[in-house]
């Protein structure tokens, strides 16, 4: 059997423009949020507060956790303010930002989304969308590439019918 390869994954460095103002606001709208968190199970709160690209009032948008005994049913903070945003009618993600008010100190890793939420904000994301994960003192700013570099597409070339020819065996 031949050696594999991993592909190499470049992403690379560009610069972005952002209202320090208006971030610091999103990760206070993202906290506040997150006190409002239904987390009996985890006690784990989490926020997310957005702006939305097609939104002309530019209004921010909140989510936040609610847990539910049956674990599948839980909604995650991101995908619960996308889906709000997604009922009035929005589609495209201009901000979003998260906070974990436990762990601010922790490595990125651990204050990241989930990838469901990853998945979910790749499909209302435009290129110029920007992730702003709340930390200690600072938040860190990602683009979708750099949280999500290999997301799910469905394009009309993988959304064929099954039929005998195009099956899987």
């Amino acid at each position: 059997m031949p050696p594999f390869q991993l592909p190499e994954v470049k992403i690379p460095a560009r610069q972005i423009s952002l209202d320090p103002a208006l971030a610091q606001q999103l990760i206070q709208a993202a906290r506040a949020a997150a006190t409002h968190s239904y987390a009996p199970f985890s006690h784990f709160p989490v926020g997310a507060a957005l702006i939305m690209a097609d939104d002309p009032q530019a209004q921010i948008i909140t989510g936040t956790n609610i847990e539910n005994s049956a674990y599948g049913e839980t909604l995650c903070a991101e995908r619960n303010a996308i889906t709000t945003a997604t009922a009035q009618g929005l589609r495209k993600i201009s901000l979003i930002a998260l906070t974990t008010p436990k762990t601010l100190n922790a490595p990125l890793a651990h204050r990241t989304p989930c990838g469901a939420c990853r998945q979910v904000i790749q499909e209302f994301s435009t290129q110029q969308t920007l992730i702003l994960i709340d930390g200690k003192d600072t938040p860190t700013i990602l683009d979708l590439p750099r949280l999500l570099p290999h997301p799910f597409h469905l394009t009309s070339e993988n959304n064929q019918n099954p039929t005998p020819e195009n099956s899987p065996k």
